[in-house]
């Protein structure tokens, strides 16, 4: 039996407006906000002459000059391997201990929970340069200036606020009836939360976990007053090259092209991820 054919628009039906405008400023924002990047981009490729020249080479011959220098003479990928290192155990430490605090915050009541929720999202709201000092004299004190385990600590203190605030509106889209439901069924509060919940948040975390890798790998201002040449991360790194009267610019090119495009190619291959986490919960049952 042939099936209707409900490709075929109703005579009757409004006709479709596209708002061409739309697409028009969204394409001028898109090239007015990749154009510099990708001159940068191509200034990394050029040789110390073309970069420097007078008037600006759009066509040249692509040199990798620039990358030997930074990976051969100065080491820079010493400087790659601490942000990694740093970006993804404070990722993973601040995703995992945020993920219970804001299981807590939204399924448990208890005395000051609103002003606890409030009070994690002002610590995220506070300037680094505020507490800039009091930090660089306990990481003194305690022994971790220029290490790695210092910013690790750090920067999971520092991104734990984010985590919190961003997975407990997640948690309280979540019906408590299904936890509740395997609970009655002999599971521990935790089993509920491992075998029900924490599938069903797995959108949502992974959103998270992409979000504070992009904060982590970009944190500037904590990386260059606390480290000095042993966990030196990539952003305080090509600072150097960006000072002075005689600047490279096909090495700071180059540099930038080492800090971004591993954050590029992360968020290209996690985007599905990230789309569904930020989606979740926009669609009520």
């Amino acid at each position: 039996m042939a099936h209707p054919d409900t490709s075929i628009v109703s005579p009757d039906a409004p006709p479709v407006q596209r708002n061409w405008w739309v697409y028009l400023v969204l394409a001028a924002v898109c090239v007015i906000n990749f154009l510099p990047y990708l001159w940068m981009v191509m200034t990394g490729f050029m040789d110390n002459a073309t970069a420097t020249g007078q008037s600006p080479q759009w066509v040249f011959t692509p040199s990798v000059e620039a990358f030997r220098f930074l990976i051969f003479e100065k080491g820079i990928m010493e400087n790659f391997l601490n942000s990694l290192v740093v970006s993804l155990a404070s990722t993973f430490f601040s995703v995992t201990f945020g993920m219970f605090c804001a299981y807590a915050i939204a399924r448990y009541d208890f005395g000051g929970r609103d002003d606890v929720s409030f009070w994690v999202l002002t610590n995220r709201m506070m300037p680094p340069v505020a507490v800039l000092i009091p930090i660089f004299v306990t990481f003194q004190t305690m022994k971790l200036l220029d290490t790695l385990v210092g910013l690790i600590i750090l920067y999971t203190a520092m991104q734990l606020p984010f985590v919190v605030w961003m997975l407990t509106g997640y948690f309280r889209d979540i019906p408590r009836r299904y936890e509740e439901s395997a609970m009655v069924d002999g599971d521990t509060w935790f089993q509920a939360f491992r075998k029900v919940t924490l599938p069903l948040m797995a959108p949502s975390i992974s959103a998270t976990a992409i979000f504070v890798m992009i904060l982590s790998w970009n944190e500037f201002a904590f990386a260059t007053f606390l480290t000095s040449t042993e966990a030196k991360t990539l952003p305080p790194a090509i600072m150097a090259y960006s000072i002075g009267a005689n600047i490279s610019w096909n090495v700071l090119g180059a540099a930038v092209v080492l800090v971004t495009a591993p954050l590029i190619l992360f968020v290209l291959v996690l985007q599905r991820q990230l789309i569904s986490g930020l989606s979740q919960g926009v669609i009520r049952k």
